[in-house]
């Protein structure tokens, strides 16, 4: 039953789409309905992350290895998608002329703005000085941080104990999935009801003012989600594109529904492991990691957008600047987590290292409640993937190998 309901979570998202054109008025009074569906979904994250990653590292998996290929191939893919955004980025924007939007100062800039990358936030965002700080604000970096030290510190208890605690994380991990299949057979119509509320109040006509952004980003992410990943899924993976797509669908829906990586994190889990056939070590590890670090999409889009902004400003922005911008903006995702407004804030502190002036955060605030929601499904399309093609490299491996015929009778 659980399955069947995975598979007609796309229905839900075509739903939502539909009523949104048909009766926009008409979102009101079933928005709450998306709302809840999303906190019940965000409930499950955190302890799901923190016994995971525990019970999938505690057994002594060579984390070494596993960190190693999950970070080397989040590092290829968000590198890829930087080169081909910025690329393109040059090649729609010649058409722009300076001064084409009035883009009028922003009225009210929080307390975000400005305080983008430092190095004491990144350290700061990176270790956590209180658990239950971390969960409250959510922070899932931390709960990755604290989940990997408790592991690799059971490793030195005595036998019974580790087991014990083993057991318990398998436990409160089985019983975490069987929750979250009890809340996907409404997935449909949470789903449905997020897109409806979303949609029905969009201004499409800011949208379209810039053509060519749309233009540039759709090309972008066609390049880097219907070429590179399918390429990489298939020649290191070793896996049919097309199938696996269809075996995560429910996943991408959810993420195109929410616009957020770590709220899709139960949904790719599931997907992966049952539909799949992943290993849950792997996606307990490259999972978490990438609702956090990976940002495919975001350095695709981002890229587009500053050298875009660069075009109506009648700046200059080399291609080795704008790369620049986008490799720090990979690297600082850490920096701003559980930050409001976090990605106000380190747009801000791009344009100030561009010399481009404050008010052009108008252009990120038109186009970035658009574009949220594809860019999430391509961030939460490179993490599927790359947990893929992680998992096959370490069924090959000798220690996996020798696990396996362990377990066997």
């Amino acid at each position: 039953m659980a399955l069947r309901t995975l598979y007609s979570t796309p229905v839900g998202l075509f739903l939502g789409v539909l009523l949104a054109l048909l009766f926009p008025s008409g979102a009101i009074w079933v928005g709450w309905l998306g709302e809840i569906f999303l906190s019940l979904l965000k409930v499950l994250i955190l302890p799901l992350i923190l016994v995971s990653i525990y019970a999938a590292l505690a057994t002594g998996v060579d984390l070494r290895r596993l960190g190693g290929r999950t970070l080397g191939f989040y590092l290829l893919t968000s590198v890829f998608a930087a080169v081909v955004g910025t690329s393109l980025g040059y090649v729609f924007s010649r058409g722009i002329a300076p001064g084409l939007l009035d883009l009028a100062p922003m009225a009210t800039g929080g307390d975000g703005f400005g305080n983008g990358f430092r190095v004491d936030r990144l350290v700061a965002n990176l270790v956590p000085s209180n658990l239950f700080a971390s969960l409250a604000e959510g922070n899932i970096l931390h709960i990755v941080v604290i989940a990997i030290f408790a592991a690799l510190a059971a490793r030195g208890l005595d036998a019974p104990r580790r087991q014990w605690l083993t057991d318990g994380a398998d436990a409160a991990n089985a019983l975490l999935m069987q929750m979250l299949s009890a809340l996907l057979k409404l997935a449909p119509v949470g789903i449905a009801a997020l897109v409806y509320a979303s949609l029905a109040g969009m201004d499409w006509a800011e949208v379209f003012a810039l053509r060519p952004f749309v233009w540039a980003v759709l090309a972008a992410a066609v390049l880097h989600a219907a070429l590179f990943l399918p390429s990489l899924l298939y020649l290191v993976g070793r896996r049919g594109p097309l199938r696996f797509f269809l075996q995560v669908r429910a996943a991408l829906a959810t993420a195109l529904a929410t616009a957020s990586s770590s709220a899709t994190y139960p949904v790719s889990k599931q997907v992966l492991e049952q539909n799949a056939g992943l290993s849950p070590r792997t996606t307990s590890f490259t999972l978490p990691l990438g609702a956090t670090l990976n940002m495919d999409g975001s350095a695709l889009y981002q890229s587009i957008l500053l050298i875009f902004m660069a075009q109506l400003a009648g700046a200059e922005v080399s291609l080795a600047q704008a790369l620049m911008i986008v490799l720090l903006t990979m690297a600082s995702s850490a920096g701003t987590a559980g930050i409001p407004g976090g990605g106000i804030a380190m747009m801000a502190f791009m344009l100030d290292l561009l010399g481009l002036p404050q008010t052009y955060l108008a252009l990120y605030l038109v186009v970035d409640r658009f574009f949220d929601y594809p860019i999430t499904a391509l961030n939460v399309w490179g993490d599927l993937v790359v947990s893929a093609v992680v998992d096959r490299g370490l069924a090959r491996s000798p220690d996996a190998q020798l696990a396996e015929s362990d377990s066997q009778p």
